[in-house]
């Protein structure tokens, strides 16, 4: 007897099928792009022209994979303006596809991720990235109006040119958390780190997402997805393209083509609170109470995640916001500069244009308290 597929999976055959057609043949252009001979060294550019041999024919196979993503097609645009972005969040997949697979396929195989196993790390990419805001939209967030307002914030607080910062505040909090950030060790990221506390393995998979997201939304991508892209906007590629400034060069000449509603500056908010807490997490790990409230008062937007705290850590919160003896800044500065807290995925406030709060229905004790909060 075929055993039936889960519901899940079964929901999600097209795009299963699209994503292993896309990295069949990727996988197969790698081994053929890599020289037989391992004494063999290819130039660089001799490198970029072989290579660009054969990225146009992923260009329709990349694309077939972001028209199918279950999660996108969980957005449902109430007009025709939130139509367009959703195209725009659809092309911004492509690089992101691209590289994903790029990082799994490496030579020698026996460093290969399985596809089926890529195409759920590259869903689950897509969750942890979009959640909050799609959530946000169901809710009654304008999302166009928000991307807008977090642009011109970030972009005034100079956040847009601060990269090797977030890089760096991600690496700290790699090795606070043991997490490993090498193709080798992914079965201990998802299978063997803390077994027994379910909150820290998902602060290790949220971590290594983000890691993993770095590249793709920060527009730094590897060779085939820059070769693409590039592609996709006609535009010639210099031998240089990815090892030197001609990647900047060519990113600030297109930005606006490349990247139209500013999600770039979404992945910022999205990672900005994870690697803000990631280098305190592992003070909580024995749930020692006065380590715990000292913490959490001085580190509140801790709280905003409970998903990555232990149930004492969780209790802890609640009895610091109910008696609002935390550090009100901590949160006051998340809520400006990102302008929408969730509680997890979960939408709590929001500053409007006219940095007016909004509220959105909510059952969570901790948001029902920020709700009622002068910021």
């Amino acid at each position: 007897m075929i055993p039936m597929e889960k519901p899940k999976e079964a929901k999600n055959t097209q795009f299963f099928k699209a994503f292993k057609t896309l990295y069949d043949y990727m996988d197969k252009s790698f081994k053929e792009i890599e020289p037989h001979d391992p004494n063999e060294r290819q130039s660089y550019p001799d490198r970029l022209s072989i290579m660009a041999d054969y990225t146009d024919a992923s260009i329709p196979l990349a694309k077939a994979v972001a028209r199918q993503i279950p999660f996108l097609q969980e957005f449902k645009p109430k007009n025709q303006r939130e139509e367009l972005f959703l195209a725009h969040v659809k092309d911004m997949e492509i690089p992101h596809v691209l590289d994903v697979i790029d990082i799994l396929t490496p030579i020698p195989a026996t460093h290969r991720v399985k596809p089926k196993t890529a195409a759920h790390m590259f869903l689950d990419s897509v969750a942890f990235l979009y959640t909050p805001l799609f959530n946000a939209h169901k809710a009654g967030l304008d999302v166009i109006a928000y991307l807008q307002q977090l642009h011109k914030g970030i972009s005034q607080k100079q956040l847009d040119g601060s990269i090797q910062k977030i890089i760096k505040l991600f690496d700290e909090g790699v090795h606070q958390i043991g997490l490993f950030n090498t193709t080798r060790d992914l079965d201990k990221v998802f299978k063997n780190i803390v077994p027994h506390q379910p909150f820290r393995k998902r602060l290790t998979q949220d971590m290594y997402y983000a890691g993993k997201l770095m590249g793709a939304f920060r527009l730094d991508w590897g060779e085939w997805a820059s070769i693409v892209v590039s592609t996709i906007l006609k535009s010639e590629i210099p031998p240089t393209f990815v090892l030197e400034n001609d990647f900047f060069v060519f990113v600030s000449k297109n930005a606006q083509r490349i990247d139209p509603e500013h999600l770039f500056d979404y992945y910022i908010a999205r990672v900005f609170p994870l690697n803000r807490n990631a280098s305190f997490y592992d003070r909580l790990q024995n749930d020692d109470p006065k380590i715990l409230k000292d913490t959490l008062n001085d580190h509140p937007t801790m709280c905003l995640s409970p998903k990555y705290l232990s149930p004492k850590s969780r209790q802890t919160c609640l009895q610091l916001f109910q008696a609002q003896t935390y550090n009100a800044q901590d949160i006051q500065e998340q809520l400006h500069l990102l302008r929408l807290i969730s509680i997890d995925d979960a939408p709590c406030v929001y500053l409007d244009p006219k940095d007016k709060l909004q509220v959105f229905k909510s059952n969570n004790a901790i948001c029902q308290t920020l709700q009622k909060i002068e910021f």
